[in-house]
């Protein structure tokens, strides 16, 4: 933990993107751990489990990125321009740059993030019209990502909604926490409103 909140453009990027990163490994680990059961250790070991399991963390990863900033958004709004069109865009932005500091992971080496920012970009201005939600509403999309994304039937998928629903909203509130502790959102408000400024 630094000494010190910091409130510059890096600091937010890289507690963004190590945060989303903590949250969709961990989520899909340890739901697929208490799924597989005995059965764990050696699925895991399983060529074709792990990489299906690499992909449901990395797109679990890209949208965790996604409802973080907009967690951090709702704390920020009061300190940040009225204007909704003018916040999406500084947001969108900042998920640009988060995705940018991660390597590419190996299924996506060959069409790149774009799907993933044209996602957001289509759920920014949905948020940023409406009053800001608690972290257990914005998470949902994370939770469903990962379920989409996990290798298990979709009986188990359906049966299991609500447990895994759970399970990262409550990682995502103890996260909400680190950043609080990591950034000075204030601070960082007003940086990113001069880049929204700028941009506008």
């Amino acid at each position: 933990m630094p000494k010190r909140r910091r409130s510059d453009w890096t600091s937010a990027v890289e507690t963004i993107r190590a945060g989303a990163a903590f949250l969709a490994q961990g989520s899909s680990y340890s739901y697929l751990r208490a799924r597989t059961l005995l059965a764990g250790p050696k699925l895991f070991k399983d060529e074709g489990f792990g990489f299906a399991l690499q992909i449901c963390k990395w797109e679990g990863f890209a949208v965790a990125a996604q409802d973080l900033i907009l967690i951090m958004e709702t704390e920020m709004r009061e300190n940040l321009p009225d204007d909704p069109r003018i916040r999406a865009a500084g947001l969108l932005q900042l998920y640009r740059d988060v995705l940018a500091a991660e390597e590419m992971p190996e299924h996506r080496k060959d069409r790149g993030w774009d799907d993933a920012i044209a996602e957001f970009e289509a759920r920014l201005p949905v948020f940023m019209e409406r009053a800001p939600l608690k972290p257990d509403a914005i998470c949902t999309a994370t939770a469903l990502r990962l379920l989409d994304h996990a290798p298990i039937t979709d009986d188990v998928r359906e049966a299991d909604k609500m447990m895994v629903l759970n399970n990262v909203a409550f990682r995502f509130i103890d996260y909400q926490a680190t950043l609080r502790k990591r950034l000075d959102l204030v601070g960082f408000a007003r940086e990113l409103s001069e880049k929204m400024d700028v941009a506008a």
